[in-house]
């Protein structure tokens, strides 16, 4: 094609406005990247705790510890399927990867519950501001990193982001549960983590089809 050519000017013309893009971080490494951040509050938080008491109340309760597993490898694997499903290459059934570990840190929650006497709602309230006041700024670390892929279906995303960091506070505040699961505690759990799921869903909507 000869120089100065329209099709030579036009093509300069579009390379001359193209701004790099920086590639995007291994799905591992931005997993990694946003426990290693949930890691410093929960660490703090269990610098204060009675971490003694915590340890003998789980191993007094199986149904305790499994919980415990099952919410902590809820956080973990929601936000991995959280990033996973923002890149249009992977197989949309990724987003089933929380499952097994939500099953269990349900199950077992409602079977440990049931044997529990129920608690005040003061205290009960106590419980889902504490997720909500650490789940709600996980969420939005794990929507930034997020924003740098490509949603087909952002709501999946976002929900999936606001079910992992709600798991991720309900995993810490298990360290300052003093008293035994009862079930209108753990309704009123459950309606904190479907807060921060549907929220994250609405705002995924919104938020990462803007960034596609």
């Amino acid at each position: 094609m000869p120089a100065g050519s329209p099709h030579t000017r036009l093509i300069d013309k579009l390379a001359g406005g193209l701004v790099p893009v920086r590639p995007l971080g291994s799905p591992l490494r931005r997993v990694l990247g946003w426990l290693l951040v949930v890691a410093f509050p929960g660490a703090g938080l269990a610098a204060v705790a009675d971490l003694r008491g915590a340890l003998s109340r789980h191993a007094a309760d199986p149904d305790l510890v499994l919980a415990a597993i099952g919410s902590i490898a809820t956080a973990v694997t929601a936000a991995a399927a959280a990033i996973l499903a923002t890149l249009p290459d992977r197989d949309p059934r990724w987003a089933l990867l929380p499952a097994p570990s939500l099953a269990l840190w349900i199950g077992t929650s409602v079977s440990g519950a049931e044997h529990g006497a129920p608690i005040s709602l003061s205290e009960a309230c106590a419980c889902v501001g504490f997720i909500l006041g650490l789940g709600v700024p996980f969420a939005l670390l794990l929507a930034a990193i997020l924003k740098g892929g490509y949603a087909l279906h952002p709501s999946l995303s976002g929900g999936l982001a606001g079910l992992a960091a709600a798991s991720a506070a309900a995993s810490i505040l298990g360290l300052f549960h003093p008293f035994a699961m009862a079930l209108n505690d753990l309704a009123l759990h459950a309606l904190a983590v479907a807060l921060l799921s549907g929220a994250g869903a609405g705002f995924g909507r919104r938020l990462l089809r803007a960034s596609a």
